[in-house]
């Protein structure tokens, strides 16, 4: 980088094009640099949001492991009742009674006998079958309860991969930003040779006008002298004189300021909001440590006593849509639409309190791009 800033400062002096052609060029060229970092930065925003829908749908999937374990348990302990309940029921049916014979259950009847014996062959059948339905139920828990598990390993799975994206992501956004403050700084370098060099190219032509002003005049002095005799000639300089008129300075336009929001805790939140400016961005962060878009989000309305969903996505979802002219302070702003992956927090006066991206703060910036508005009911 110092060789070139130093080539372009040895061109700079020798009054050709070639300096002034260099600084386009690096403009471009840092232009581009800056437009891919930003589509890197909002690729790692979508990643960001994918993440968060990732460990909630992780989160909900081991909720319901657990609430079918505690079904298998409770299938278990009913089954076991069932047969206690089916055993002792038997044996003080049988106490005392002779069961050699098919129709000496307990009475001295025959038929009697008969009727008792169909009576419990019965009850034994209903046990079993409440048994056997106990049985299906907990193997149907069982299968439920591996299925599970094979759903949260393959969200684990994407979850890790993900992950090794945006580390991926993270080191090419740093690559592209020190690559970005490198041509910057070429930039600068390349701008303030060419002024140096305009600038001796100025005092050069200032000083060649000077003397040729200076030998025209003492030619014309010479000459008046030769003419009239050792006569002086003096030089009456003229100047016009300039007039400026004091202009009428047209007023700026008035600074639109936003009317209150239609929710009526929005002060609190954006007051909550402001109170985290410089905070730094921390991705999936709602206060331990930093925020990211959406927790920020989440956390400063949840201060002001509404809630709202965690992911800038369902956020978006959980709002009504307005549109930009009728935008006030406490909408919520989203890039991406119902994928939203970025979001902040209106404020008026074409300005959004947000945090941005990873290495930055919680901050108000203008409005950029083309975002939807929602506002909170």
């Amino acid at each position: 980088m110092a060789v070139i800033a130093g080539g372009l400062l040895l061109s700079s002096f020798g009054g050709n094009s070639a300096s002034a052609q260099s600084i386009e060029e690096l403009r471009a060229r840092a232009q581009a640099i800056a437009s891919e970092l930003e589509v890197m930065r909002e690729q790692e925003a979508i990643l960001g949001t994918k993440m968060l829908q990732v460990q909630e749908n992780i989160s909900a999937t081991r909720q319901q492991i657990e609430e079918t374990k505690a079904a298998i348990e409770d299938a278990k302990g009913r089954l076991g009742t069932a047969k206690a309940q089916a055993s002792q029921y038997l044996v003080s049916a049988y106490m005392g009674a002779g069961i050699g014979d098919d129709l000496s259950v307990g009475a001295n009847d025959p038929n009697e006998a008969v009727n008792e014996k169909v009576l419990l062959d019965t009850l034994q059948g209903d046990r079993e079958q409440v048994a056997e339905d106990l049985r299906a139920a907990q193997l149907d828990l069982e299968q439920k309860t591996a299925d599970l598990e094979t759903i949260n390993a393959q969200l684990a799975a994407q979850e890790a991969e993900l992950a090794n994206v945006k580390v991926e992501l993270d080191r090419a956004i740093s690559g592209q930003e020190e690559l970005l403050a490198d041509t910057t700084a070429e930039l600068r370098a390349a701008i303030a040779a060419e002024e140096e060099r305009r600038r001796r190219a100025a005092e050069a032509q200032a000083r060649a006008m000077a003397m040729a002003a200076a030998q025209q005049q003492a030619a014309a002095q010479q000459q008046a002298a030769v003419q009239q005799g050792g006569g002086q000639q003096q030089a009456v300089r003229q100047g016009g004189a300039t007039r400026s008129s004091g202009g009428g300075g047209g007023s700026s336009a008035p600074a639109y300021v936003a009317s209150a929001a239609p929710y009526t805790g929005s002060n609190a939140a954006i007051a909550a909001a402001m109170s985290k400016l410089g905070t730094p961005y921390l991705w999936g962060g709602t206060g331990n440590g930093g925020y990211d878009c959406s927790g920020l989000i989440m956390t400063s309305f949840s201060a002001a006593g509404k809630q709202l969903p965690r992911v800038a996505s369902a956020q978006y979802a959980a709002t009504q849509r307005i549109s930009a002219g009728q935008a006030q302070a406490g909408d919520l702003v989203f890039w991406g639409g119902a994928n939203a992956h970025h979001a902040g927090i209106y404020i008026g006066n074409g300005q959004v309190l947000h945090a941005p991206r990873t290495g930055d703060v919680v901050k108000v910036s203008p409005l950029y791009g083309n975002p939807s508005f929602g506002r909170v009911g």
